[in-house]
C-alpha cells in the first residue's frame, strides 16, 4: 500500500486552454462510469490521460483529482496520488496545453516530502502538524507566532523555535503531544 501524496495546483495560461482543461475535468468527474475500470472512480487521473488521447498505461497516473475551480484566470484543483505527485500527468497537460504553467504545493509526510514551486500561488512556508490532529499551513512569521503562543516564549528566529519544539518532542511525558514542523522546499 502506498503512502498518499496530497498536492494542490494552480494553473495559469491562455484562458481558452484553461477553460478547456477545466471543462474536461468537470465532464469526466461528473460521468456515471469512468472511461476505464479503476479503483479511483471518474476523477481518476488515468481518465484524464485517456481523454487527452494517451494510453493510461504509458503514464504514471495512480491517483485522483478533486475540487477543480476556474476563477480569475487561475485553474485550481487538488490531487491525491501514490508516493509523489504525478509529474508525467503534469508533463502531458503542458504538452496538450502549451500555454499552461503549473504551480504546486506537494506533501507526502511518510517520505518527508514537502515541496512547492511558487511563493506567489502558495505563500505557505511551513506545515505545523500537531499529533492531536490540528494542521496549519503557515508563513514563517505565523509559525513563530503559533509556537510563541504554544510555549509562551518570544522567539528570535525560526531556528530557536525549532530547538524548543525538538526538546518538547523528546520529553517522555509528551509522547501523545508531539508537534511536527516541516518547511516547504522551493523547487524548480
Amino acid at each position: 500500500m502506498p503512502n498518499w501524496c496530497a498536492t494542490r495546483y494552480a494553473c495559469i495560461g491562455d484562458e481558452n486552454e484553461l477553460q478547456d482543461l477545466y471543462d474536461r475535468m468537470k465532464r469526466l468527474q461528473e460521468m456515471k462510469e469512468p472511461l476505464k475500470p479503476n479503483g479511483f472512480g471518474t476523477a481518476w487521473l488515468g481518465n484524464l490521460v485517456e481523454d487527452l488521447g494517451v494510453d493510461f498505461n504509458t503514464v504514471q497516473c495512480r491517483g485522483s483529482w478533486d475540487d477543480p475551480t476556474l476563477e480569475n484566470s487561475v485553474l485550481r484543483f487538488s490531487t491525491e496520488t501514490a508516493w509523489y505527485r504525478c509529474t508525467e500527468v503534469e508533463d502531458l497537460i503542458r504538452e496538450k496545453y502549451p500555454s499552461i504553467e503549473i504551480f504546486f504545493l506537494c506533501e507526502e509526510p511518510g517520505m518527508c516530502i514537502y515541496e512547492k514551486n511558487s511563493d506567489e500561488y502558495f505563500s505557505e512556508d511551513y506545515i505545523v502538524d500537531y499529533s492531536a490532529g490540528d494542521t496549519y499551513y503557515l508563513s514563517e512569521a505565523e509559525v513563530l507566532s503559533e509556537l510563541s503562543d504554544e510555549f509562551g516564549v518570544d522567539f528570535a528566529d525560526i531556528d530557536e523555535a525549532l530547538i524548543l519544539v525538538e526538546e518538547h518532542n523528546n520529553k517522555d511525558e509528551n509522547d501523545d503531544d508531539q508537534i511536527y514542523v516541516h518547511k516547504f522546499e522551493l523547487v524548480d
